[in-house]
């Protein structure tokens, strides 16, 4: 098994200015920071507390919700991730599909490390306002050593609509999976979404 790298902690990614051989290819760098680590963590905190819509007052026809997934990570790297969700509900066909994309990696103290090749796609069901979903797809990172590692990440998200501002305007659950092949992951966290 290849470790994605041995940084500061345990097996942590490696930061591009780590990289420096012309042999070796570096990490794509992160496209988020410190700030948005925190603001999505808080976001999906206040998405947690909102009540749920009752089936009567769910929106009519499809909706578009726009928001993140974060997740904790053990295994082969220490630290967390952080990625874009999009998630389409059709509340008449009882259909859920979308995406999470954007996806980069967070170092143990909260900075963030690198960003992911691949995205993942969203398939699943709503059931009077429940949320049962998958989001699947091959992953890549870059490992210490330059060398580009893939594996095949499946989650399972399951949660329900929420209303903060209108009924039905929020989507919030939770995401355990895993992450399989050069590099092998557990990953444990959150998603959540606000309507377009």
């Amino acid at each position: 098994m290849k470790h994605l790298s041995a940084a500061s902690a345990a097996i942590m990614l490696v930061s591009a200015c780590e990289i420096s051989s012309e042999d070796t290819i570096a990490p794509i760098p992160p496209t988020v920071s410190i700030s948005d680590v925190n603001q999505a963590f808080d976001r999906a905190e206040d998405a947690s507390t909102l009540p749920f819509t009752a089936p009567t007052n769910l929106p009519t026809g499809s909706a578009i919700y726009d928001g993140q997934i974060g997740a904790d990570l053990s295994g082969d790297s220490l630290g967390s991730l952080l990625g874009d969700l999009t998630m389409q509900v059709d509340f008449t066909g009882n259909r859920i599909d979308g995406n999470v994309r954007n996806i980069n990696l967070i170092n143990q103290d909260g900075s963030p490390d690198q960003r992911l090749s691949g995205d993942l796609e969203i398939a699943g069901f709503e059931t009077n306002g429940d949320i049962d979903a998958g989001a699947g797809g091959q992953l890549s990172a870059v490992s210490v050593d330059g060398e580009i590692l893939s594996s095949d990440v499946n989650l399972d998200l399951e949660g329900a609509v929420r209303t903060d501002v209108v009924s039905g305007d929020t989507i919030y659950g939770v995401v355990t999976g895993d992450a399989r092949g050069d590099f092998n992951l557990d990953i444990d966290g959150r998603f959540y979404g606000d309507r377009r």
